[in-house]
C-alpha cells in the first residue's frame, strides 16, 4: 500500500470521527508519526510525515512547531514524551507496577473452559511464561508467534472432577480448580473496557478512580470465596498494543483469581490501538497477542495447536484486514446451569453463521437454564460492520438451531463506556471500567455479578463511583472481604431477576 492510499484513507475518516482527538488519541498518533518518521530514509518535515496517515487539521494541531531536531534518531517514545504528547517516565511509571515478565524466570496461570463438544469436565490450562514449560497437562508449548513474542504459551486440555476442588501442580504452582456441578446455579463478575494506563490512549478516569489497584484488588476479594465461579473481560483489554500493561494487571491477581474460569473476547482497541481498521498502525497487534494471552479453547482449537496461525498479520506490510480467523475467537461451554458462546464482532456474520449453528445445537442437547451471549460492540463502526451484539442477538433468532433458544438467551458487551441495562431483562452494557463516556451515563466505575444460585438469572450491579459525585468503593470491598460477594446484594442495584428481599 503507498503512502498516498493511507493518506486518502485516513482524511475523511478523521473528518467524520466525531470521538477521534488528538487529546485522547495523541500519544499513540505521536507514537506511529514518529516511527514512520524514523524509517524514511530521506526525513522530510515530520508534519508532511504525519499526514502521510493523518488528516492536516490533526497534524497541523501537534506538529506545526516540531522541528527535525526535536526528533532526531531517537526513540519514538522518548520523542514524544519530550514532546509531552504521552505521558512522562515517571507518569507511566506511577500509573501501574511493572510485571516481572522480561525480568527473569516467570509463570501467569490461566484456567478457561474447554469446548462444549469436548465435555464438561474438561478445562485448558495454560501457562504463559518466558520459557517453554514442561507438564503432563501439557500437549502444546510454544513462544508466542507474531506479536507479544517475548512470551511462551504452554497448554493443553485437563479433566477435573466438577463439584470437587482439584489441585494441578504446574512448574512448581499448584493450581486449585474448582468446576460448578452441572447444572447447579453459579455466579461470576462480567465487565468490558477497563483501562488503567495511558501509554497510547487516554485512560481518562485512571486516576480518579485508581482503576489498576481496585480492578486488581476488588478481583482478588471476589475471587477469594468460592461463591464465585467465574469471571470475564469483554474487550478493549487495557487498550495495550504491546503486552506490558495486560501482564502487569495479571501479576496482580491472587493464585485464587487465576484459578477461577475466565473468558475474554475481543475488543476494537484488541486489534487496532487506535480504535478502527482505518486508522491502524504497523506495531498493531491485530489481536494476536490477545488470543495467545487469554488462551481460551476456542473452535480454531486443534490436536496439533490451540489456535489457527494460517493469517500472518505483516503478509501485506500494512493490512489492517490480516487479522486472525473468526474461530480463534468463537467458543461456546457451559459451566453449571448457563451456556456462554463468546464471538468476535469484528468478523463478519457470514464467517460465523456455521459456528453460531454448532452452538445452538451444543445448547440444545447440552439444556443449559440460561444462554449467555458475550461479545464487545453494542453498535456498528470500529471495524464492526454488521455484528454488534444486539444484531448478532436478533440473527440468531432467525437460524433454527438457534430459535428455540431465544427465550432462555441473555446478552453482555462492552464498547460505549456505560453500565446500563440497553433491553429489560435481556441486554446488559458494562464498558465503564475506566473510560470516559460522553453521555449522561459516562463517568461511572462499577461492575455487574450474574448470579443463577437462587432459582432464576438475577444481575446486581455495585456501583462503586460517579465521578463529582459518590465514591463508595471502600465500603463495597469492606463488606466483600468480610462477607463474599453474594453478601453485599444489599450495597447492589438489581437489574433484572426477582425483587431483593
Amino acid at each position: 500500500m503507498t503512502n498516498s492510499w493511507w493518506c486518502l484513507l485516513f482524511l475523511p475518516v478523521i473528518a467524520g470521527e466525531l470521538d477521534f482527538n488528538s487529546k485522547d488519541y495523541g500519544c499513540s498518533i505521536c507514537l506511529s508519526t514518529v516511527d514512520l518518521h524514523l524509517s524514511n530514509k530521506n526525513h522530510g518535515a515530520i508534519l508532511d510525515t504525519c499526514m502521510e496517515k493523518y488528516s492536516r487539521k490533526i497534524c497541523e494541531e501537534m506538529f506545526t512547531d516540531v522541528k527535525e531536531t526535536m526528533v532526531g534518531d531517537k526513540d519514538s517514545r522518548d520523542v514524544c514524551r519530550s514532546l509531552s504528547m504521552c505521558p512522562s517516565l515517571e507518569e507511566s511509571l506511577a500509573a501501574y507496577p511493572r510485571s516481572p515478565y522480561g525480568t527473569g524466570a516467570y509463570m501467569d496461570v490461566r484456567v478457561t473452559k474447554a469446548m462444549g463438544n469436548k465435555g464438561y469436565d474438561k478445562i485448558r490450562l495454560s501457562v504463559i511464561s518466558n520459557t517453554s514449560i514442561e507438564s503432563e497437562y501439557f500437549t502444546y508449548s510454544s513462544q508466542f508467534r507474531y506479536r507479544w513474542t517475548s512470551n511462551y504459551l504452554s497448554t493443553g486440555i485437563v479433566s477435573v472432577v466438577p463439584g470437587q476442588k482439584t489441585t494441578l501442580s504446574v512448574g512448581g504452582l499448584a493450581v486449585e480448580v474448582l468446576l460448578p456441578l452441572e447444572d447447579a446455579g453459579i455466579r461470576g463478575v462480567i465487565v468490558a473496557d477497563p483501562c488503567f494506563q495511558s501509554e497510547w490512549i487516554v485512560c481518562v478516569y485512571q486516576k480518579t478512580f485508581s482503576t489498576f489497584s481496585r480492578t486488581t484488588e476488588l478481583l482478588n476479594a471476589i475471587n477469594a470465596f468460592e461463591d464465585v465461579s467465574f469471571w470475564n473481560i469483554l474487550g478493549d483489554n487495557f487498550y495495550d498494543q504491546s503486552g506490558e500493561a495486560s501482564a502487569a494487571w495479571f501479576a496482580a491477581l491472587s493464585p485464587a483469581s487465576k484459578a477461577k474460569v475466565m473468558g475474554s473476547v475481543p475488543g476494537n482497541h484488541d486489534f487496532w490501538v487506535n480504535a478502527s481498521p482505518q486508522l491502524m498502525v504497523p506495531k498493531d497487534q491485530l489481536a494476536n497477542g490477545f488470543m495467545q494471552f487469554y488462551a481460551q479453547d476456542s473452535l480454531a482449537a486443534s490436536d496439533t495447536s490451540p489456535f489457527d496461525f494460517s493469517v500472518d498479520p505483516d503478509r501485506s506490510g500494512r493490512d489492517a484486514y490480516a487479522i486472525p480467523s473468526a474461530g480463534n475467537f468463537f467458543y461456546y461451554h457451559k459451566l453449571g446451569d448457563v451456556a456462554f458462546v463468546g464471538f468476535s464482532g469484528a468478523h463478519s456474520m457470514a464467517s460465523m453463521q456455521a459456528a453460531f449453528e454448532e452452538a445452538c445445537s451444543w445448547a440444545a442437547a447440552a439444556n443449559p437454564k440460561y444462554v449467555l451471549l458475550l461479545g464487545h460492540w453494542n453498535s456498528d463502526g470500529d471495524g464492526c460492520e454488521a455484528e454488534s451484539v444486539p444484531e448478532v442477538y436478533s440473527a440468531l433468532s432467525a437460524l433454527p438451531q438457534c430459535a428455540p433458544l431465544m427465550s432462555r438467551m441473555k446478552y453482555f458487551m462492552g464498547h460505549k463506556h456505560c453500565n446500563v441495562v440497553t433491553s429489560p431483562d435481556t441486554g446488559f452494557m458494562v464498558g465503564a471500567m475506566g473510560m470516559a463516556d460522553k453521555s449522561s451515563c459516562g463517568g461511572e466505575f462499577g461492575f455487574p455479578v450474574l448470579d443463577t444460585t437462587q432459582g432464576d438469572l438475577r444481575v446486581y450491579y455495585f456501583s462503586l463511583a460517579k465521578e463529582g459525585q459518590y465514591d463508595h468503593y471502600d465500603q463495597v470491598l469492606a463488606c466483600i472481604r468480610s462477607s463474599g460477594v453474594s453478601g453485599c446484594y444489599h450495597l447492589a442495584t438489581l437489574w433484572t431477576g426477582s425483587s431483593l428481599l
